[in-house]
């Protein structure tokens, strides 16, 4: 059985390239999900939505839908990708970043920002930053 930080890496391993191919073809790309489920297999996840839908809408409907899971067990972690914009607080100055909300059954939420830029159709990710998870899809009440 895997531990927690080996299933989290391997999240992260498996949402990070679907994002750098989402924005090298497109430049952008609609939030997505994956899922470790109770008997270790990776797999992703899709959230039903119209033609054009709303990101805040397809992101609601992805943590519902995970937390369903997590609720009934059939899961033991989960991520969620997101195209975002960061704002540095000082500056005031913008940089597109990929949002990974990473969770496990059996530890802390953690939320992942890799900053990019786009030249041409080469993606070029900075250095990532981490942050205590906002959107725990894991109940710490057990």
């Amino acid at each position: 059985m895997s531990d927690a930080k080996d299933e989290i890496e391997e999240l992260l391993n498996f949402l990070l390239p679907v994002a750098e191919e989402e924005l090298s073809k497109a430049g952008e790309f609609y939030p997505y999900a994956a899922m470790v489920a109770a008997d270790g297999e990776l797999k992703a996840v899709s959230a039903a939505a119209g033609e054009e839908p709303e990101v805040a809408d397809l992101l609601v409907a992805l943590h519902e839908e995970l937390r369903v899971q997590a609720a009934d067990g059939s899961i033991r972690a989960s991520g969620i990708a997101a195209d975002v914009t960061l704002t540095d607080p000082d500056s005031g100055e913008t940089t597109d970043a990929v949002q990974l909300e990473l969770d496990h059954a059996e530890g802390d939420p953690v939320d992942i920002y890799v900053p990019y830029e786009t030249v041409g159709n080469e993606v070029k990710f900075g250095e990532l930053v981490t942050a205590a998870g906002r959107e725990p899809v894991f109940s710490s009440a057990e």
